[in-house]
């Protein structure tokens, strides 16, 4: 699901890109927004719909695989009837189910040894505790039967994987999701940023965004206007969640410091750069802009009392009852969207800041995302199955566009949407999240602009021009037209070309395709044990702290709980932590023959 959407140097300056998105990217219709129980036929080949003996055959025999996912809040199994989950069923003969955990649980899941079928886990965090535990298994002899398309179309990440991921042991555990190593040409409708409710911010003028107090100032004007929902409740200008750690201290002032972390909350690094600052000591981190940010945002009477208490499905319900305000990302509002798709309500990732989240480079896909197989699973060849299908070209087709004589056609060996599906897109909304098209972006092991070589389109049809232009949903078009184009997500295309905004790829323009490959498969930074505790203990501190501050009562109680906060951090070993994770970094970029 969304989640953790996190750059890295190299592998590390995309890696948070992933995490951001990832976390990001959630269970919603994602950055690539978008049936029958036919069974989907490869690229370039004929459709032949299951007939219903062979559907009801399949479905004796259907073998459900449980995938332990550290995101509360998913989707997927609310839909697990869709047409694109019945699609896998009849190909493959699996039905997916996830078992949702928040950080706690699954750590006391790890301990109790006894897992799902699929665990998705930070490789980067978990390998070695997974490995020495004998959690999972390896996939090297699975991969040989079972794996025909995943060696063919990630042996980089394969090879990596058994390099960097494998606790040196030189086997193959772990596989990333959204492996693509080139951007597409177009952007998509952007997931992941200042996330407004658009009528009411056009309402107030739309004024420009530059900083996190030019939002909070839009953010009081609507709160003016508007103090209660249609039914009553009052409405917040901005609240956060507190079951995903430091997420919302780290991850929403990204879009406005551009600054971003790799492998660990504790550290960060403004894009393209190689030297990290700490979270917590470095006062122009996205630790100290969102202390700021939310300290004002109370101050002003504007921040949900609930939000230092509240978990995440609490505050989706919040957010699908209209009571927000402001978002740090589309999928973050709830289903307010989904419901309001005839009414010309809805939120939006509004340009602002410095940064804007549009298509990345991800020869190692999303790491804090990566599918291991349990020992505790009773399908480890099923799961094997799953997983190949994830990576093949006609399974991630099908999970990003459907069904092929349902959802698109071959026409003179070219995939086309139907104008069912454009206009199923367009709607948005639960119509489009029933398919299961781009539900969970972090279930589909290649990104949706890599290319089908057998018909050299990518793999998520939605992503081609006349798709996102004919696929628009109103609130989209409205956007769009706002700032003079013709879709979402070309108004960000056109502010990063003027130099307006920096993308996630603004560092490499002018690379080779070499140094890019190069730069992006840099190994991340894995904590030792006795680094992991001194994070732990940090982030618990960090969290304590956090409230102490937003709460203070007035500017000099603010300015004396920093002061104490930064003093605290520094006796903890904050700064212990930063040089630790900077030595590493350079260490690993040398081994990578960088410096």
């Amino acid at each position: 699901m969304r989640k953790k959407a996190t750059l890295k140097l190299g592998a590390m300056m995309l890696a948070t890109t992933s995490l951001l998105l990832s976390a990001c990217s959630g269970g919603n219709n994602g950055n690539n927004a978008s049936p029958s129980a036919s069974a989907p036929a490869s690229a370039g080949a004929s459709s032949a719909a299951a007939s219903p003996s062979a559907s009801s055959e399949a479905s004796k025999d259907l073998v459900t695989l449980r995938v332990l996912v550290m995101e509360p809040g998913t989707k997927w199994n609310k839909y697990n009837e869709s047409p694109v989950a019945k699609a896998i069923a009849d190909k493959i003969g699996v039905k997916i189910e996830y078992v949702e955990a928040d950080e706690n649980k699954f750590n006391v899941m790890l301990a109790s040894g006894d897992l799902p079928d699929i665990v998705r886990s930070d490789v980067n965090k978990y390998q070695k505790q997974l490995i020495e535990g004998n959690l999972v298994v390896p996939m090297d002899d699975l991969l040989a039967e079972h794996g025909k398309d995943i060696t063919a179309n990630i042996p980089t990440v394969v090879e990596f994987s058994k390099k960097n991921w494998s606790n040196g042991t030189g086997k193959l555990y772990f596989l990333p999701p959204q492996v693509q190593a080139k951007s597409g040409e177009f952007v998509r409708p952007i997931t992941i940023g200042p996330t407004i409710r658009w009528d009411w911010y056009k309402e107030v003028g739309a004024p420009e965004v530059k900083t996190m107090d030019d939002l909070l100032n839009v953010v009081d004007q609507i709160v003016q206007k508007h103090p209660k929902t249609d039914d009553g409740k009052k409405v917040y200008g901005v609240s956060m969640w507190q079951d995903w750690g430091l997420w919302p201290y780290t991850i929403p002032p990204i879009i406005f410091t551009n600054i971003a972390g790799v492998t660990s909350d504790l550290t960060m690094h403004e894009t393209g750069s190689t030297k990290f600052i700490s979270t917590l000591t470095d006062e122009t981190s996205n630790f100290w802009t969102a202390m700021k940010f939310y300290f004002d945002a109370n101050q002003r009477g504007l921040l949900d009392p609930d939000s230092l208490t509240m978990k995440n499905n609490d505050y989706m319900a919040k957010a699908t009852s209209g009571q927000i305000v402001v978002g740090p990302a589309t999928w973050a509002m709830g289903d307010f969207n989904a419901q309001h798709t005839n009414d010309g309500k809805g939120f939006i990732v509004i340009p602002g800041g410095k940064y804007a989240w549009t298509g990345e480079i991800r020869p190692l896909g999303w790491q804090d995302k990566s599918y291991s197989i349990s020992k505790s699973s009773k399908n480890p060849e099923k799961a094997m199955e799953f997983l190949n299908y994830i990576y093949s070209y006609e399974g991630a087709r099908t999970m990003y566009s459907g069904v092929e004589g349902q959802n698109w056609n071959m026409t003179d060996g070219k995939p086309t949407l139907t104008e069912d599906s454009l206009a199923l897109k367009a709607t948005g909304g639960i119509p489009l999240e029933s398919s299961g098209m781009s539900l969970d972006l972090n279930i589909i092991g290649l990104g949706g602009d890599v290319a089908n070589p057998q018909d050299g389109q990518p793999l998520n049809l939605f992503n081609t021009e006349e798709a996102l232009i004919k696929a628009a949903t109103p609130l989209e078009k409205d956007f769009a037209e706002h700032y003079g184009a013709r879709y979402s997500g070309e108004v960000f295309g056109k502010l990063i070309k003027e130099g307006k905004l920096v993308s996630a790829t603004t560092w490499m323009d002018n690379m080779s395709e070499d140094q890019v490959l190069k730069e992006n498969t840099v190994p991340g930074v894995t904590l030792t044990d006795d680094w992991k505790k001194k994070e732990a203990s940090l982030k618990e501190l960090a969290t304590r702290q956090a409230a102490k501050i937003i709460l203070a009562k007035d500017e000099a109680a603010y300015n004396k709980a920093k002061a104490e906060a930064l003093d605290a951090f520094k006796k903890a070993g904050a700064d212990d932590f930063t040089k630790y994770y900077n030595d590493e970094v350079q260490r690993l970029r040398a081994e990578h023959g960088l410096q």
